[in-house]
C-alpha cells in the first residue's frame, strides 16, 4: 500500500512539473534576464523621399547636382523594454536594456530559395550601443540596405532598365540588461521596393 501510495505522490509531483515547464514564457527559454525587448515600428523613406514609410523605397542610383550618386537606405526602429514578469511594472536600473547589435537579413516572396549576392543582397551586422530604459521607448536609426549592396547583384542589374524588386528586409535586434545577462532577441521585417526611381525635381 504504502508503495502504490508512493508511485502516486511521485506521478503527481512529475506530471505538476510538466505543467508548469510547459507553461513557462518562451522568451524566458532564450534569455536568462528578466527583461525582454519588443519592436514597435520599423520605418524608412517613402516614394516621395519623405521618411517615416512603413513602406521603404530604394532608389539604386540618384543623380546629385548632375551627377550618378549611391547612398544607404537607413530605417528607424522604435523599441521598447519591459519586464518578463506580468505582475510587476517597474524594475531597477539594471534591468534597463543595452542594445548592442543589429543583423540584416533579406528574403524575396518571388524566390523562396533565393540565394544572397544573386537574388538578394548580403546580409550584414552592425554593432551599436544604445540604452532603452523599463517602461520607457526609444527611436534608433540604422542602415537598412548598405550603398556597397547597390554596386552588386542583384541591385546593380536594376540601374537605368526600368525593373522592379520586392525585398524583405529582416532585422534582428540584440541587448542584455545593465547586469550583464543577455535578453532574447527580436526580429520584424519590413518591405522594400529597389528599382531606379525617378529622382525628385
Amino acid at each position: 500500500m504504502k508503495h502504490k501510495l508512493l508511485s502516486l505522490l511521485i506521478i503527481s509531483i512529475v506530471a505538476s512539473l510538466m505543467v508548469m515547464m510547459s507553461g513557462c514564457n518562451k522568451i524566458e527559454n532564450l534569455s536568462n534576464s528578466g527583461s525582454r525587448l519588443i519592436v514597435d515600428l520599423v520605418t524608412g523613406r517613402a516614394l516621395d523621399g519623405t521618411d517615416k514609410s512603413t513602406t521603404v523605397f530604394s532608389d539604386v542610383i540618384t543623380m546629385v547636382d548632375g551627377k550618378p550618386s549611391i547612398e544607404n537606405d537607413n530605417a528607424a526602429a522604435t523599441l521598447r523594454a519591459e519586464l518578463l514578469s506580468p505582475d510587476r511594472t517597474s524594475g531597477s536600473r539594471y534591468q534597463d536594456i543595452i542594445v548592442d547589435q543589429i543583423d540584416i537579413s533579406y528574403t524575396r516572396s518571388d524566390r523562396p530559395n533565393a540565394v544572397e549576392g544573386k537574388d538578394v543582397p548580403y546580409g550584414f551586422s552592425q554593432r551599436v550601443n544604445f540604452v532603452v530604459a523599463i517602461g520607457n521607448s526609444v527611436e534608433y536609426g540604422f542602415v537598412l540596405i548598405q550603398h556597397t549592396a547597390k554596386m552588386e547583384s542583384p541591385l546593380v542589374e536594376l540601374f537605368y532598365n526600368g525593373l522592379v524588386i520586392k525585398l524583405e528586409a529582416n532585422m534582428t535586434f540584440y541587448g542584455k540588461d545593465l547586469a550583464g545577462k543577455r535578453v532574447a532577441p527580436v526580429t520584424t521585417s519590413i518591405s522594400v521596393w529597389c528599382a531606379d526611381f525617378a529622382d525628385p525635381k
